[in-house]
């Protein structure tokens, strides 16, 4: 089991928006918390032994929450997803944060 926390960069029609994003992974399940647009909101998913996933959540701008699926890879070091919604695309990506890894045994 990891945690780790990422900045990430979001790429949108209306230009590149940043946050953060922790993950935490156990096993072959993926779960945290995108905090971009100004809100934080959780997902979850599956992960293989490569560090591929694929992740679902809500994104929630000014005017409408927005559901999404997430496919992409993890590592502790980097992420980038595809998340796609019903009418939207966005690529997500990130570098491990200095200092916010937690490596635990389960």
């Amino acid at each position: 089991m990891w945690d780790r926390s990422y900045d990430v960069t979001m790429q949108t029609p209306i230009g590149a928006r940043y946050g953060t994003m922790t993950v935490c992974v156990a096993h072959r399940t993926i779960h945290g918390m995108l905090n971009i647009l100004k809100k934080a909101s959780p997902f979850q998913g599956t992960i293989d032994e490569t560090g591929r996933c694929r992740i679902s959540g809500a994104l929630t701008t000014l005017t409408r929450t927005i559901p999404y699926t997430g496919t992409g890879q993890v590592t502790q070091t980097a992420l980038s997803f595809l998340l796609t919604g019903e009418r939207e695309r966005f690529v997500l990506s990130g570098t491990a944060r200095a200092g916010a890894e937690t490596e635990r045994d389960v």
